[in-house]
């Protein structure tokens, strides 16, 4: 029936769906959004987000005849949005992955904790570093390029329009660099003081053999690994805001690699 609101509404519906899909998948995904937010609450931010961004499309998207098709939409919007956010997350990891080494450094390997996102147990430090530079990530509205980067998204690459290339996949396993790079520059200058300490209770147990430099290693290498710690925590925002803005201009790798 010409005129029908139904067939009017049913494009922007379909529309709606699909921008759902990118923006779930990334919500889903995205650190800190695992086990510690319901899941409930995560569909009901997502579909907030989804009703807030389907008027930045250019036209609502009418849906293919063959379901075969619709389903591939759906699963190439699902893609683009776990895509962005492991991005995200490859960062958040390294910098998790540094906290973890330098407590093994420090002998806080055993003490663990549970960890949010996953639900497991995780090292303190671990925790602690991780904790701190999404903080970070908030308190320098650091998240607010990655709303727009969002929006852009589907600005240029509006639903529907996406095809998946290997580039893709080559691009996000190549990324996975980022995760060694970031936990090895908060790791390096403890790994060097604690070399050093290493070498300076050697010299000492060379010269006193009558001191027990096993028993006195132990507090001297936990209390002097803390205090450096907390000096190279003032590194995480350095470390942070570079690594992120990688990931923001990533983005574009990414839309490129799904335009077709």
């Amino acid at each position: 029936m010409k005129g029908d609101p139904l067939l009017t509404l049913w494009p922007w519906a379909f529309t709606l769906v699909l921008v759902f899909l990118r923006v779930s998948f990334l919500l889903f995904f995205m650190p800190l959004m695992g086990s510690v937010v319901p899941a409930t609450l995560r569909a009901a931010l997502s579909l907030v987000l989804a009703l807030c961004l389907v008027f930045v499309v250019p036209e609502p998207l009418r849906p293919p005849a063959s379901v075969l098709s619709a389903g591939g939409m759906m699963v190439a919007e699902a893609l683009l949005g776990a895509s962005l956010a492991f991005l995200l997350r490859f960062v958040f990891a390294g910098i998790q992955l540094g906290g973890e080494l330098v407590g093994m450094q420090i002998g806080f390997g055993v003490a663990q904790v549970i960890d949010p996102v996953s639900g497991v147990q995780a090292p303190i430090l671990a925790q602690l570093t991780y904790l701190l530079a999404f903080l970070l990530f908030l308190a320098l509205d650091l998240h607010h390029p990655f709303l727009w980067a969002l929006g852009e998204g589907l600005r240029i690459l509006p639903p529907g329009s996406l095809h998946p290339r290997p580039e893709l996949f080559r691009y996000l396993v190549g990324e996975g660099q980022v995760l060694f790079q970031v936990s090895l520059k908060i790791l390096a200058p403890l790994l060097a003081f604690m070399l050093l300490l290493q070498l300076a209770l050697g010299v000492v147990s060379r010269f006193v053999p009558q001191i027990n430099i096993m028993i006195v290693s132990f507090p001297l290498t936990v209390g002097l690994g803390l205090l450096f710690f907390g000096l190279t925590l003032a590194l995480v925002p350095k470390l942070l805001t570079p690594a992120l803005e990688k990931t923001f201009l990533g983005f574009r790798v990414v839309f490129k690699a799904l335009g077709g």
